[in-house]
């Protein structure tokens, strides 16, 4: 990969200074970018692709879409054709990733307590998840009781003691030691994260994540639900 991910790094950068690598058309007036480094989160693991602004003194572009591609972190930009090789800075739409943030965070607090209830990944084993405007995860395994009031007590009891999420980088060989689960569909030959919520566990994550759960703010299980031998737990924020 030809981007150095800075959102990986440190995911309350709101801005960058980049070179323009290569520049394909994508429709009237769309290019496909490509940075020497990217404070844009690229869609992907649940969570939204970032937005915001490329420029310089003599060009500008707006970002709205940022994918990976072919193994290259591909920003979507509309305006006119972006110089090749030139410096240009970036500005992420921060009110937007931080809603993000928040949201994605949100669901591995949900996951943290329900392992802490002894559900996962147990009886209930985490497949997937979207973090985007209506969230929820996916586990395969269904229970018969209705736990929802329990989780949602048991995750506002981890917002409230305002534990730290921390990360690190490792190989899948460390993450299979060291993490609660690993999650379907891992790489198997690149360094992986490994996101630890402070005083419970480990487990594995890509996405941008808030640095205290208390930023979350308030959890709500909207609906619990059944389905195909799998269980969907939707839930929002506030």
């Amino acid at each position: 990969m030809k981007t150095k991910s800075l959102f990986m790094e440190d995911a309350y950068l709101t801005e960058m200074e980049a070179d323009i690598l290569d520049v394909q058309a994508e429709g009237p007036q769309q290019w496909r970018v490509v940075l020497s480094e990217t404070v844009f989160y690229p869609m992907g693991g649940g969570q939204s692709t970032d937005q915001g602004l490329l420029k310089n003194e003599q060009w500008q572009g707006e970002v709205y879409q940022v994918r990976i591609k072919e193994g290259e972190i591909v920003h979507y930009v509309k305006g006119e054709e972006p110089p090749l090789q030139a410096k240009v800075k970036g500005y992420i739409k921060w009110e937007r990733r931080y809603q993000h943030m928040r949201s994605h965070s949100a669901g591995h607090v949900i996951d943290f307590a329900l392992y802490q209830l002894g559900h996962s990944p147990v009886h209930l084993k985490p497949l997937k998840a979207d973090h985007g405007k209506k969230p929820y995860i996916v586990y395969e395994g269904v229970l018969k009781e209705d736990f929802r009031e329990k989780l949602e007590q048991q995750a506002n009891a981890l917002v409230q003691q305002n534990l730290s999420f921390s990360t690190c980088m490792m190989s899948y060989e460390e993450l299979e030691k060291q993490t609660l689960y690993l999650q379907p569909g891992l790489p198997l030959h690149k360094p992986l994260r490994m996101l630890t919520l402070e005083s419970v566990g480990s487990v594995a994550d890509g996405g941008t994540q808030v640095r205290q759960t208390s930023e979350v703010g308030k959890i709500t299980l909207t609906k619990i639900e059944a389905k195909e031998g799998q269980t969907f737990i939707y839930y929002q924020i506030s």
